[in-house]
């Protein structure tokens, strides 16, 4: 009996059901300086789950270590969000020819010098 509730469908179905990583999506505006140093906006899908983390498709390359900025177009609010910085990683080119890069956060570097503010 306890062999039966163990490996019962419902159960199994529970089980891969909660080791499946959820991806979720959302549209999003991507800016910033491309392989070529020509600035660009660009609309993409940011995509994110428990493995591979945040990422987008891009129909331009970046150069390596890029850092983009991404905005969240949410087309109900009154507002826009801010722009988040993001260090691009290539990852792979599509069939279709686009470019796939992985999000990275990036922290702000703090220079040594002192700087005066009037």
């Amino acid at each position: 009996m306890a062999d039966e509730l163990l490996f019962s469908p419902r159960r199994r179905r529970m089980t891969n059901l909660e080791t499946q990583s959820l991806t979720q999506t959302g549209v999003v505006e991507v800016s910033g300086w491309d392989d070529h140093e020509v600035f660009f906006v660009e609309r993409s899908e940011l995509g994110w789950d428990d493995h591979a983390g945040k990422h987008v498709t891009l129909t331009r390359m970046l150069s390596e270590g890029s850092i983009i900025f991404v905005r969240l177009i949410q087309p109900m609010s009154m507002h826009r969000a801010n722009p988040i910085p993001y260090e691009a990683e290539f990852v792979s080119c599509s069939p279709e020819g686009n470019h796939q890069f992985r999000l990275n956060g990036v922290q702000p570097r703090h220079s040594r010098e002192n700087y005066t503010v009037n």
